[in-house]
């Protein structure tokens, strides 16, 4: 694990302008009890009517209605008058007769033994006071909007072409884990990219920003391995010189990507303040910055360890700043989904390759590391060796508990600030 980097004076001197963010521990508030839901009782059917509900089924309509209706009060009149309730006069303008104003008609089956047989799906929340009900959880649901899979049966697997990717790959593309009939390509793309093919379900088993896992869920769940964790360290916000708390709202920023994780977590440490974001391909982001096209830009993937040598300052480290926001959880930044169309089976047998895949890297470190340089971008082999530690480590084998935490703890904050419109459960497969 690597060693917590020192805040720099930079760090320091915009920390006023970032966000103070509650633990995650801190309890939300209360809401107001709510009164319960009443619900449509159907009367039972009498005895020597009951062979006649068998061979036809009886139904009744029963209307929901805080206030009697006039026919329940002539009703009530001509048993008992004293017991008769109060009617509010209706005028001409009113419902048709019979019906409340506002209020839907339920067709209630009956049972043989003369039990209601209610329509939940027609007992809809808005309909009735009282909370919306729960709706059960998606588990793994046939889409119905994906591409065709590659006929040859061929399992299409898509990742960035950088060092730790290409470390933790490197046994499934150089054969030397055992498949047994199933066939990989490689595709290699950035990661911005992977995500938009995402919304398509182009591949079959795909890198994608964790950000950008809500957008694509109904396409792909996560497999367990193969993810990247920053535990204290992250994407690296890099500016020309130091940048003062006045400069920050309306600074012009170069991001990574609209969906990836990073571009998510730099808006949640701009909180409210106003930025221009300038959406750019990861490699390009400190090109921009040195030549002042931007005030300051997002750096990912290698780049978090060579600005320095570029001439550049570190305003912030995200995974830095997180962790200290959580008390310690890493900072969830990209995983691998698998389509949903593929057969459960099948999806063990890739989750398995690919966890066998990035144990022999971590058990031949020497050998996939000569191979993940080739993908480096000119990094040495120390620093090679640096950042592939980095994001394949333990994390990347497994998420374990840690890590899911980590993943739903991000996606829930991102809602709660206004990042993501809905709360959703991840679903982790494999």
């Amino acid at each position: 694990m690597a060693k917590k980097p020192e805040v720099k004076s930079s760090e320091k001197q915009v920390k006023a302008a970032s966000p103070k963010a509650a633990s995650p521990k801190a309890a939300s508030p209360k809401g107001k009890a709510t009164a319960p839901v009443p619900t449509a009782v159907a009367k039972p059917v009498p005895a020597d009517k009951l062979a006649a509900a068998k061979a036809e089924p009886t139904k009744a309509v029963a209307k929901r209605s805080a206030k009697p209706t006039a026919a329940a009060a002539s009703e009530a009149v001509a048993s008992d008058p004293a017991k008769a309730p109060s009617v509010p006069a209706v005028s001409k303008t009113a419902a048709p007769k019979g019906a409340i104003k506002g209020a839907k008609s339920i067709e209630i089956e009956v049972d043989e033994n003369g039990e209601a047989i209610l329509p939940e799906a027609e007992l809809a929340a808005d309909d009735v006071a009282g909370p919306k009900p729960e709706r059960p959880k998606e588990s793994l649901p046939i889409p119905t909007n994906l591409p065709p899979r590659r006929a040859d049966g061929v399992i299409t697997l898509a990742h960035s072409p950088d060092a730790d990717d290409a470390f933790m790959f490197y046994a499934l593309a150089a054969g030397k884990v055992d498949t047994e009939d199933r066939k990989y390509e490689h595709v290699l793309k950035d990661i911005q990219s992977l995500n938009v093919a995402a919304k398509k379900g182009v591949y079959d088993v795909t890198a994608l920003s964790f950000h950008a896992y809500p957008y694509v869920r109904r396409n792909y769940a996560l497999l367990t391995c193969g993810a990247s964790f920053g535990d204290a360290y992250g994407p690296v916000l890099v500016a020309k010189t130091p940048i003062r708390p006045s400069e920050v709202d309306g600074m012009t920023v170069a991001m990574p990507g609209e969906l990836t994780t990073a571009a998510l977590i730099t808006r949640m440490w701009f909180g409210r303040a106003k930025i221009d974001e300038k959406q750019v391909p990861f490699d390009k982001v400190t090109d921009l910055v040195r030549a002042g096209l931007v005030r300051a830009g997002v750096i990912i993937h290698e780049g978090q360890l060579t600005y320095k040598e570029l001439g550049l300052v570190r305003v912030v480290d995200f995974g830095q700043w997180w962790s200290d926001r959580t008390e310690g959880l890493p900072l969830p930044l990209g995983g691998n989904g698998v389509r949903r169309d593929i057969p459960k089976p099948m999806m063990a047998k890739i989750a398995l390759d690919l966890k066998r895949s990035i144990a022999y890297a971590l058990g031949h470190r020497e050998e996939a590391l000569a191979h993940a340089m080739k993908y480096g971008r000119s990094l040495s082999k120390e620093k090679a060796d640096k950042f592939v530690g980095m994001y394949v480590n333990d994390l990347t084998l497994d998420y374990g508990e840690r890590g899911r935490q980590a993943v739903k703890y991000l996606l829930d904050r991102a809602v709660d600030e206004g990042f993501l419109k809905e709360k959703i459960e991840p679903e982790f497969v494999g």
